[in-house]
């Protein structure tokens, strides 16, 4: 049992190296925007992008109707708001291979200080056939993380985990 353990725990190890490695490279790839409409502010570095909006930054793609862009000196990409019907979140993380998907009326993405995407107003995601539901999701793409949280004492978080399969089995 105990070597199993440690297994598990090189592996989270492992994962959080590799997740932090991709989220430095992954800030110097560029960032791709299509939209109906776009205006942008070079004074502030603020954009706002209307109508099918994608964004995408390797393998990171974030759709919605309405998109504004905060970047930094240099535009760097600081944060981003969406909205949508849903507003969309998909990416394949480095190491895993497996899809996360994430939808919600509203979504912030923060590139800087941690990487994060947080779902908000009634929020789903997905990695394979495991679920988080809840009225706010937060997800730490640097440590993996992921926090719910329900609507008051009215509606309350679900969470579905299917275990891993062996394949050395």
């Amino acid at each position: 049992m105990r070597c199993r353990a440690d297994r598990i725990l090189a592996g989270i190890l492992l994962t959080c190296a590799i997740a932090s490695a991709a989220a430095e490279e992954r800030g110097r790839e560029p960032v791709y925007l299509d939209a109906d409409e776009a205006e942008m502010d070079g004074a502030t570095g603020i954009g706002t992008y209307t109508g099918n909006v994608i964004l995408t930054q390797g393998e990171r793609e974030i759709t919605g109707d309405v998109m504004i862009v905060h970047t930094r000196e240099g535009r760097e990409l600081d944060w981003v708001e969406v909205e949508g019907t849903p507003a969309t979140w998909r990416e394949t993380p480095a190491g895993n291979g497996e899809v996360i998907r994430g939808e919600a009326p509203r979504m912030e993405y923060h590139a800087r200080g941690p990487e994060r995407i947080r779902l908000l107003q009634g929020a789903k995601v997905e990695q394979g056939r495991n679920t988080f539901t809840g009225e706010t999701i937060e997800y730490n793409l640097e440590t993996d993380v992921v926090k719910a949280l329900g609507k008051d004492d009215e509606e309350r978080i679900r969470v579905t985990l299917f275990p891993h399969e062996d394949d050395s089995e």
